[in-house]
């Protein structure tokens, strides 16, 4: 088995849910207090939302041999084991590369270690992240797991757009939705990480609300990494680059973060068209000058881009840069609707 199908490491030592997942939180923790906690969960909403930190915190409880408040006491046993990634209940698999389908041989290897039994002899846990990247194989291979499962085992798959699961994985777990949150709450979370009021206000804006990538933004590059982007699509629609030239370059970029930064483009083009506002980013105000209808068909094709990536299909990024970028020159050099 390799490590790359089957990870045992936990990505963080993460003990705690985010601020904005209380009344989830107070869910599962009644669950566990009245030993009612089902086999399997379906943690469902947008990415960037912070599933896989309660996704995490909840495993950590839950393997914890002295929980305090409702928390892993980061100091027993298991605790260390997690801490030191070498916990040997602890199972959490997702795709191998971004935009690649989990396997059959995954789900296969993963089912295998759930059948056995608990090293540390308490339960077993299982993550999928991005379950909806199964492709159809795999997905039958789970059903039999969802449908005889085995005792102490619970199964926690993550999914960003539960929406593709098969309905009959869904209907065999218990869902729990994490819906965007409200503002003051991401805000006050991520005010250590910001330099200023108006970066984190920034940040928001640019992560369309999912704090997530707000932190990203506000802890890494991506803010100067986005202010180059802006600038050479400003240049492409201006025609003053080629696009087989800027292509090559954003083919560089992670392409998840990129989709969504281009998707955000397209909606704020189409917000400040329909405001009269002449929208302060050269880029956006270049797309708000094409007719709403090539706006609308810009916006589901990188929409379409994105369900494809999160489900595993892994579509041609070089084809598909290509093909936006030309249909959005196209729209805004149009005279005419």
């Amino acid at each position: 088995m390799t490590q790359a199908m089957i990870d045992t490491k936990m990505p963080e030592p993460v003990w705690q849910p985010l601020p904005w997942q209380g009344a989830q939180w107070q869910r599962v923790s009644q669950q566990i207090e009245r030993a009612q906690l089902p086999h399997a969960l379906l943690l469902a909403g947008p990415l960037g939302v912070g599933k896989r930190v309660f996704a995490r915190a909840l495993g950590a409880v839950l393997l914890c041999r002295s929980p305090q408040y409702d928390a892993a006491c980061g100091q027993c046993k298991s605790c260390l084991l997690l801490m030191a990634d070498t916990h040997p209940d602890w199972h959490w698999l997702a795709p191998e590369e971004t935009g690649k389908a989990i396997k059959i041989d995954q789900i296969r290897e993963l089912v295998e270690q759930m059948t056995q039994t608990a090293q540390q002899g308490g339960r077993k846990l299982a993550f999928i992240a991005s379950a909806e990247a199964m492709n159809r194989n795999a997905a039958n291979a789970l059903l039999k797991t969802l449908e005889e499962p085995t005792d102490a085992a619970l199964l926690i798959l993550i999914g960003d757009l539960p929406g593709r699961l098969l309905p009959t994985i869904r209907s065999r777990c218990q869902r729990l939705d994490f819906p965007v949150p409200a503002r003051d709450a991401i805000q006050a979370w991520l005010q250590p990480s910001a330099a200023s009021v108006e970066k984190l206000e920034l940040a928001l804006a640019e992560a369309d609300g999912r704090p997530m990538f707000a932190r990203e933004l506000l802890e890494g590059e991506g803010f100067a990494l986005r202010r180059e982007l802006s600038d050479e699509m400003a240049a492409v629609l201006k025609r003053q680059t080629s696009i087989l030239a800027a292509v090559e370059r954003w083919k560089q970029h992670d392409w998840t973060p990129l989709l969504y930064w281009l998707e955000s483009r397209v909606t704020r083009a189409l917000r400040a068209q329909a405001s009269g506002n002449v929208a302060s980013e050269p880029a956006v105000a270049l797309l708000s000058q094409a007719p709403a209808v090539n706006l609308f068909g810009l916006l589901d094709q990188l929409k379409s881009l994105i369900n494809l990536t999160l489900a595993g299909t892994n579509p041609n990024s070089q084809l598909a840069l290509e093909g936006f970028l030309f249909a959005a020159c196209d729209a805004v050099n149009k005279k005419t609707q």
